[in-house]
């Protein structure tokens, strides 16, 4: 294959061909393994691609994937780069509002589904509109071997700047922004993370999400599918992931913090390590209550990987110097203590500033940054730029008005995570700039709370939100979910003392807090207002 041609199928089959006798994906369902090695992988990729060229898709269309994470997942992913169509990709968690979204941005002319997928057609009528449409399992290997006499075509030759996969943001935070990444972009993510997290062709990694196995199989490294629900993966079997993690001889792994939670919480409890030479978790805060686990388990390192949709990564840290910075950092809030959650330092592949915190859009004056600008260690919005960081949403200028920062040819995208830089250049988080407490004059940061609350015995999760006040421009309002399901007085006044000097107005004990569908670890603090509204 040509070495400059940088659609993303090109530049994996290129790694993949060195290896090719090396396993490149074992996917596990319900105990039962299933396995594909490179050169497999490849082949089945080449001839997919021609099959789907035959039934008239090509360059510039777009197909719109609705599998969950499988072989069949990244054989029709990487046969969709390989003819030069652009990736439409869900979530395997994604309900109907969500495709409908995703039709409605981005106009797939293709749906290629799992058989069960494809019964909301029955329900919806954009999905019905999609001109072509087949299922995986057989539907997909028939066109395969039908167009098996292929094998051996070379991808697609693109420029850096086409579109390769468009994914929508999780909503959690607001409504879904259709991101469009382009191959130059996949690569240069690919390179920030090859280089962040140090995966070698000798380790065997299990990613639970979708962006890393591509990130592994650029690598030349094994990726090893966990033996679970990716729509739950708060309630997975522990038991099963860890003879799975054995059987399979797992050296890393990377994926959201719920995920960790119940798996390595399982090991503590029976006795058991987590023999990982490295493992990456993110996607939502990593508190201090799982860091210490993670510590506690994990026979290897355990890192904190700071990133989100339109950038990832953009800083990280192991999470021993995570807790050892929490209980003995150098910059103290109020005389006693850091505030936030340290994520380390920004990864060097990215230009980090930190700006004044606003909900309207920021463009910068003539004279620079300025104005807009923190002083040193005060908080302020995280916004980064780079290679590896999203320029733009599809087709909607409301979000890169809101969202997007163009300074000359550069852009730069707005996290809309609060943080403060410490004297060492590490990252404090300090929670959601559109979520900050505005009460009497004051703003408070809700991270700094829920961490104090979980120091409390008892509490499992806490939110801390502001609501509108007459008075006092808002009441900060503690949601906090606890072990028992309710809290007694002298406890709630616990949780006031270990709040302090943070203001609390009212304590709302809850049976749950409401988390993101993606990760379920962080607070989806839109159904928590509207929870604690009704």
């Amino acid at each position: 294959m040509d070495a400059l041609n940088p659609n993303i199928a090109a530049r994996l089959i290129e790694r993949a061909a060195r290896h090719p006798e090396r396993a490149a994906i074992v996917e596990y369902r319900r105990g039962r393994a299933r396995r594909v090695s490179f050169g497999g992988l490849t082949a089945q990729v080449q001839a997919l691609a021609a099959g789907l060229r035959e039934r008239g898709l090509g360059p510039g269309d777009r197909v719109l994937l609705f599998l969950p994470m499988s072989i069949d997942l990244y054989t029709a992913l990487l046969a969709s780069l390989h003819l030069g169509a652009t990736v439409v990709f869900v979530d395997a968690w994604a309900d109907r509002r969500r495709l409908d979204a995703a039709v409605a941005a981005a106009g797939p002319r293709a749906f290629l589904g799992t058989p069960k997928a494809h019964l909301l057609r029955l329900v919806s009528p954009a999905i019905r509109r999609i001109p072509f449409q087949l299922a995986a399992g057989q539907g997909i290997w028939r066109l395969g071997r039908y167009a098996s006499r292929a094998s051996g075509t070379s991808a697609a030759e693109l420029s850096p700047d086409t579109p390769a996969l468009i994914t929508l943001t999780t909503g959690s935070t607001g409504r879904p922004k259709a991101a469009a990444r382009s191959h130059g972009f996949l690569w240069a993510q690919h390179e920030a993370l090859a280089a962040h997290l140090g995966l070698t062709e000798s380790d065997v990694d299990m990613p639970t999400l979708p962006v890393f196995v591509l990130n592994n199989l650029a690598s030349g490294t094994t990726s090893v599918l966990p033996d679970f629900d990716a729509r739950r993966p708060a309630e997975i079997d522990p038991a099963t992931i860890y003879r799975q993690l054995l059987a399979e001889g797992v050296t890393t792994s990377s994926g959201s913090p719920a995920f960790y939670q119940r798996l390595a919480g399982w090991c503590a409890a029976t006795g058991r390590k987590l023999p990982l030479r490295a493992l990456f978790t993110g996607g939502a805060p990593v508190l201090p209550p799982l860091a210490r686990l993670l510590a506690e388990t994990v026979t290897g390192e355990a890192h904190v990987v700071y990133g989100s949709t339109e950038a990832e990564p953009i800083a990280g840290i192991e999470v021993r110097e995570m807790l050892a910075a929490m209980e003995e950092g150098t910059t103290r809030t109020n005389g006693n203590r850091p505030e936030g959650i340290c994520v380390g330092e920004p990864v060097p592949q990215i230009e980090l500033r930190l700006l004044l915190p606003t909900d309207a859009p920021i463009t910068p004056v003539p004279a620079g940054w300025s104005e807009w600008q923190v002083a040193p260690e005060e908080v302020g919005e995280v916004v980064v730029t780079g290679g590896h960081v999203l320029s733009g949403y599809l087709n909607d200028p409301d979000a890169e008005r809101l969202n997007k920062i163009h300074d000359g040819e550069r852009v730069w995208h707005r996290t809309g995570d609060a943080a403060r830089l410490d004297a060492e250049g590490r990252l404090w988080l300090m929670g959601r700039v559109r979520e900050r407490v505005q009460r009497d004059g004051q703003i408070w940061w809700g991270t700094p709370a829920e961490v104090r609350a979980l120091e409390v015995e008892g509490i499992v999760h806490a939110a801390y939100l502001g609501l509108p006040d007459a008075r006092r421009g808002q009441r900060a309002i503690l949601c906090v979910e606890s072990s028992g399901g309710s809290l007694s007085a002298p406890d709630q006044d616990r949780l006031r003392s270990a709040l302090a000097p943070l203001p609390v107005d009212e304590v709302r004990v809850l049976t749950h807090i409401p988390r993101d569908p993606r990760h379920a670890s962080k607070t989806d603090i839109e159904a928590l207002r509207r929870l604690v509204a009704g």
